[in-house]
């Protein structure tokens, strides 16, 4: 099957179009607000949003929200969910060896993954592509099949059920009715990289359809760190009516993907491109393969908006990580699968004689996950070290209302009720070892919102929510350190947190922004800690701390018509400035090991910005740069740090309105040595050897072509 796979995918030639966008400005004076209608006469999907209708959500989401589309990230080099995401606000990517993202953090969550993004919920067009521990694996999604992420930070989220504090990212794809009907696109450079992607669409009668496959094979910046993954994705819809539609996905995946470890902060400044000895010693790799099914009915009319979804996605991964006598995870064989649905109902009837949208929904959801652990001797298994099954049962139910009480002014209420369970079956430990627990876990989150429309484009907002993050399986499961090395079960409760938030977003004359300011207060927050004495303890509830923070976003057209002015039949030429801040600032709350620290692993001070030249033509250039503008610590106990950096780039490109399309994307010219991950300890001076640095690339040139027609 891998053979036949791979064959194919290497057949794939990428794609990809990207058309020029001229803003048009915003009238000052304020206009009167429509109401979001999606009728029977739309001649797009009904189950997959339109960029209008993501557009339209601006006015009616009193929280953080961002959309990030395709076409800005294929300027460049179109790899991973790190290009999609570029300069989001709010949201911190970390990746280890310039593959995909291991860790997706926003406002703090997700600060104890080590290797798969956690505390932030990914949908595929509102149904769940999270596990149901709360991981996600993106490298099973192929970002050439997206249209856009639609990003909702916090308590933008509650719609979508998210069990976290960070919030949900919807990923858009495309359909029939919005893709060319024939797309290609390759692009390699530095390190041995090469991705290659071949989409095709059609419509035929009530009948459209998209397909799109891809691979990409990569060497890799340091020793030991090859991958090779293999994405083929499908929808097909069909319209019932010119009122309801169903529609079915398919996603196929196959990684290959050496990992060369962590480095101590000396070897990663010394010689960032080295390996872990270890990691080519035991062999250090993981290799899954991964296999989505999911059906959406869609039911639209002018008063009403009913959505059903079912989903199956199955998982077979090998991890060989480290082993030695006194911690025995070694390799990790795992199968699993996870059945889920969602069912989510919206009226825009009036209430009271004015507008009105009420959402009602549940997204149930069930893991079944079958671990089996071995030593690792030199890369091949030996003796059995633990054999497991997690059962993960998610059911949140969420309602929320929002009601006009003037014409720009509204209020939001809502609230979710959750039940989750973990239930961990030891099948390797007898007796009193045995450490089967099952744990019931419940939540009630309330939320209260309010939006104000100053005019058809600019928006402020305030809410106060609670939020609710039930433990995984990497956190409540981890193997003890010494001679008696177990896969130890820690009984962990969920954390929750209340967060006010206020903000504004908008266009005015060539300017776009957004802004939010937020303050989260923590209980039971998860984090790996050591008691008093300095022993590592492990993953706890930490009683009490603070997250807080801005996320702002200001796109400027600074020029126009400046060699080129505009004419009836074609713009003229601009100059714009893209650029995104987010401050980071977490902490303890008077807790009795580290007072009021610091909380590790996510730089505090972080800026993103892009300059860029747009012909009428075609042609585009500029430079971009990516900040971490101080340091910041890797341990709780904030002895040891990261250091700052900036990383410069400089892309340019030409797109032609037939289809034809080549771009250059540089990246990290001055060649820094910084850290693009870290690994969280919680005291660096109890460690003997700070193995947790994962160096960033060195400089890399990419460059590509892409065709459509």
């Amino acid at each position: 099957m891998r053979q036949a796979w791979s064959a194919f995918s290497i057949t794939a030639i990428a794609w990809g179009v990207v058309q020029n966008a001229w803003p048009a400005e915003t009238p000052s004076e304020p206009v009167e607000v429509e109401e979001v209608r999606v009728t029977g006469e739309a001649t797009g999907s009904l189950t997959s949003s339109s960029p209008e209708e993501s557009s339209k959500q601006k006015q009616q989401v009193p929280g953080g929200f961002t959309i990030k589309g395709a076409e800005e990230m294929k300027l460049g080099r179109a790899s991973n969910f790190e290009d999609l995401l570029q300069r989001a606000p709010g949201v911190f990517a970390q990746s280890e060896n310039g593959g995909e993202i291991s860790k997706i953090s926003i406002r703090g969550s997700g600060i104890t993954a080590e290797d798969e993004p956690l505390g932030v919920m990914f949908l595929l067009d509102g149904l769940s592509y999270t596990y149901g521990d709360g991981e996600a694996i993106l490298e099973d999604v192929d970002v050439s099949a997206l249209s856009r992420a639609e990003i909702f930070r916090g308590a933008a989220a509650f719609k979508y059920g998210p069990l976290t504090l960070g919030g949900a990212i919807n990923l858009v794809p495309f359909t029939g009715y919005d893709a060319a009907p024939f797309q290609s696109r390759i692009e390699g450079g530095s390190f041995g990289y090469l991705r290659a992607n071949a989409t095709s669409s059609a419509v035929e009668g009530p009948v459209d359809e998209f397909a799109s496959v891809s691979f990409r094979l990569r060497d890799g910046f340091r020793e030991h760190s090859r991958e090779n993954t293999e994405i083929l994705f499908a929808d097909v819809g069909y319209k019932l009516s010119e009122q309801i539609e169903n529609r079915f996905y398919l996603t196929l995946n196959r990684t290959d993907r050496q990992l060369p470890g962590g480095l101590t902060k000396s070897e990663m400044e010394e010689a960032p491109s080295r390996a872990n000895p270890l990691a080519i010693a035991q062999d250090w790799n993981k290799q899954w393969e991964h296999i989505r099914l999911a059906d959406k009915l869609s039911i639209r009319t002018d008063e009403i908006q009913f959505d059903v979804g079912v989903f199956w996605f199955y998982l077979d991964l090998t991890d060989r990580g480290f082993f030695s006598p006194d911690f025995r995870a070694g390799i990790e064989e795992v199968y699993s699968n996870n059945f889920g649905g969602n069912l989510n109902f919206v009226s825009r009837r009036e209430l009271f004689g004015r507008r009105n949208i009420l959402t009602i929904g549940v997204s149930p959801q069930l893991e079944d996950e079958h671990t089996q652990n071995y030593e690792n001797n030199f890369g091949h298994p030996g003796a059995t070290t633990a054999r497991n099954e997690g059962i993960s049962v998610n059911v949140p139910a969420y309602l929320e209302d929002q009601f006009y009480v003037a014409q720009q002014l509204s209020i939001l209420a809502g609230a979710q009720l959750i039940f989750a369970q973990r239930d961990f079956r030891d099948y390797f430990l007898r007796g009193a070892e045995n450490q089967s627990h099952l744990q019931d876990l419940y939540g009630f989150n309330p939320k209260l919102g309010a939006i104000y429309e100053i005019n058809h484009d600019t928006q402020a907002f305030v809410n106060f929510s609670r939020s609710f993050q039930a433990p995984s399986f990497e956190i409540l499961v981890e193997f003890t350190e010494g001679p008696d090395s177990i896969a130890a079960y820690t009984p962990l409760q969920a954390q929750h947190a209340w967060t006010i938030e206020i903000g504004t977003r908008g266009e005015y004359s060539r300017l776009q922004w957004e802004l939010s300011l937020y303050r989260s207060w923590f209980r039971n927050e998860l984090l790996e800690l050591n008691d008093i004495f300095g022993n590592d303890i492990g993953t706890v509830n930490v009683p009490r701390s603070i997250h807080q923070g801005i996320e702002a976003s200001l796109e400027v057209e600074l020029l126009q018509g400046i060699l080129f002015r505009k004419q009836a039949n074609r713009p003229g030429d601009r100059l714009s400035l893209d650029q995104s801040y987010t401050l980071n600032d977490f902490h303890f709350d008077q807790d009795p090991v580290y007072g009021n620290n610091r909380i590790a692993g996510i730089p505090i001070h972080v800026y993103e910005a892009q300059l860029l030249y747009e012909g009428p033509f075609g042609f585009y250039a500029g430079p971009n740069v990516q900040c971490n503008l101080s340091r910041y610590p890797v341990d709780h106990a904030n002895t040891f740090f990261a250091g700052a950096y900036a990383l410069l780039g400089f892309r340019a490109g030409f797109r032609h309105n037939k289809g034809f399309s080549v771009f250059l994307d540089c990246k990290n010219l001055t060649n820094q040595r910084y850290a693009s991950s870290i690994d969280v300890i919680a005291d660096a001076q109890t460690a003997e050897r700070a193995e947790i640095f994962h160096p960033g690339d060195g400089r890399a040139f990419y460059g590509g072509i892409s065709w459509s027609w």
